[in-house]
This record gives C-alpha cells, sequence and structure tokens, in this order.
C-alpha cells in the first residue's frame, strides 16, 4: 500500500514524554518520508501558537490540525477551516471554574490565555518546559477580539461530570489527559472529523492516509485513518482505536515505522 498522507501527534508521539522536542533520528526519518513525495500533517491539541520551531526539529509540515481539530491551516499558514467556543459555552466553563477555583486556559489564534489559575500553569511550566505560549488572561477580555477554540483545564473527572448536570446541553466535552487534567472541546471538534475534512479538501481517500497518535484525543483520527498507529505507551482508548502499535520515539518507533511502509524513501542513490 502506498500511503499518500501521513498524519502525526505531537505530545507523546513525535515528543515522547520527557523530551523537550523531537529526537533527531524521528525527524530525519519523516523529512525523507516528505521528500519521497508523502504529505505530512501535524494533529495536535496545541495551538498553533503553541508549537515553537525548535520543537519539531526541523520538520516543516504540509498541513496543520490544531487545537484537536478547530483550526486547520496549511503550511503557509492560510487557513482552511476553523471551529470556535460559542459565547454561551465559553461564559459557562469560565463561571464554574471560578466558582470552583480550578486553573483554566483558552487557546487563541495568537497563542494560550490563562483566565484562571495563571501564576499555577506558570509554576507548572517552569518544570514541564514544553513549549505553550502562556499569556496573562485574568483581565479575561481576550475573547472579545475573537473566540477561542478550545479550552485546558486542571479539574477532574468527577468535577467535569458536576458541568454536564448543570450545563450538559452546551455539547462540551471534556478529554482528560490524566486524572486531573483535560481539553474542554466543543461538540464538532475531533481530530478525526478535521482528518476527514482534509482528506476531503485533497481528495484522498482514507485509505491513502497513515495516522499516529497515543492519547484520547486521538481516537477519532486513528479510525478515520486507513492505518491507525497507536504509541505502544500510550492511552488504553487509543491502543484500542488503532489498527497496530509502534515502539515510542524515544525507542526509534516512528523512524521504524517510516522505513517499513516507505521504504523507498531510504534508499541510498
Amino acid at each position: 500500500m502506498s500511503y499518500r498522507l501521513f498524519v502525526l501527534d505531537i505530545d507523546g508521539t513525535l515528543r515522547p514524554r520527557g523530551c523537550t522536542c523531537v529526537p533527531r533520528t524521528t525527524a530525519k526519518a519523516i523529512k525523507a518520508v516528505q521528500r519521497a513525495g508523502v504529505r505530512v500533517a501535524i494533529a495536535t491539541g496545541r495551538g498553533r501558537a503553541s508549537v515553537p520551531k525548535d520543537l519539531l526539529s526541523g520538520i516543516h509540515p504540509d498541513y496543520w490540525i490544531c487545537s484537536a481539530g478547530a483550526h486547520v491551516l496549511d503550511a503557509k499558514g492560510a487557513l482552511l477551516y476553523d471551529t470556535r467556543m460559542t459565547p454561551e459555552q465559553m461564559y459557562a466553563l469560565v463561571d464554574f471554574c471560578e466558582n470552583y477555583e480550578y486553573p483554566l486556559r483558552f487557546i487563541f489564534t495568537d497563542g494560550s490565555y490563562a483566565y484562571l489559575g495563571y501564576e499555577e500553569f506558570r509554576a507548572w511550566g517552569k518544570t514541564h518546559p514544553i513549549g505553550i505560549d502562556l499569556k496573562d488572561g485574568m483581565d479575561q477580555d481576550r475573547h472579545l477580539l475573537d473566540m477561542p477554540f478550545t479550552a485546558f483545564a486542571w479539574l477532574d473527572r468527577e468535577a467535569a461530570q458536576r458541568f454536564q448536570d448543570k450545563y450538559g446541553y452546551l455539547g462540551l466535552r471534556f478529554v482528560f489527559d490524566k486524572d486531573d487534567a483535560c481539553d474542554v472541546l466543543p461538540p464538532e471538534v475531533d481530530k478525526g472529523h478535521a482528518l476527514t475534512g482534509l482528506l476531503e479538501k485533497l481528495g484522498l481517500p482514507a485509505a491513502d492516509c497513515v495516522a499516529v497518535g497515543d492519547g484520547d484525543n486521538d481516537v477519532g483520527m486513528l479510525q478515520a485513518a486507513g492505518l491507525g498507529v497507536a504509541v505502544e505507551t500510550g492511552s488504553e482508548a487509543a491502543k484500542a482505536a488503532a489498527d497496530r502499535l509502534c515502539p515510542p520515539g524515544d525507542k526509534g518507533g516512528l523512524e521504524a515505522l517510516c522505513r517499513e511502509l516507505w521504504p523507498h524513501a531510504f534508499e541510498e542513490g
């Protein structure tokens, strides 16, 4: 099978946990595949402004699926399509997190703004340098320019259920990275939906696409691709949704996958 689109999550996939950037050997393999004519897309929960250049170790993707699928761009930054939170969804989330003192940040076009718990997020960032462009949004006025794509909150599953009990009609989804931290997504936002839309725009069937991820927010993407690959250290949901597994990036998993699927990209001469 000659796959023509390679879609990759960043955190936990391209960037192994505990690493500050994509391993050089992984980046080299992906660039070789790209030179062989395969288009590469990044699919991340991060906002586009929170993917610094050095994080990707020289990878220049052809497409970006950012904010968990809410913001889709081409290589030059031209907007293909986007989805925003509604004012009602955003205000309900702010009110709830303010009442219970849960740190909360929103992803906007120009970065992540902490509306609640800015100092807590900053303190965490000093010990977890992952390149998130965090801005002080404590004045809670950034949304007056445009609405956010998604949110990220430090709360647990019980708190999420309490929110749903009160505001379930808004359709917001809580996708947990760990038991006390989660993305908060509008109902139509999903990496899988975004990937399907991108495939349609490119005129490619799903069978021509390989997607690799490790988290719960990658499930839809893994299911939408012709070949879904989950990292062995990923979440149970991601592994269940995938067609196969691969070792993590710091164990050479992505490089080996590239060499297996596109051997011609590594032929000498």
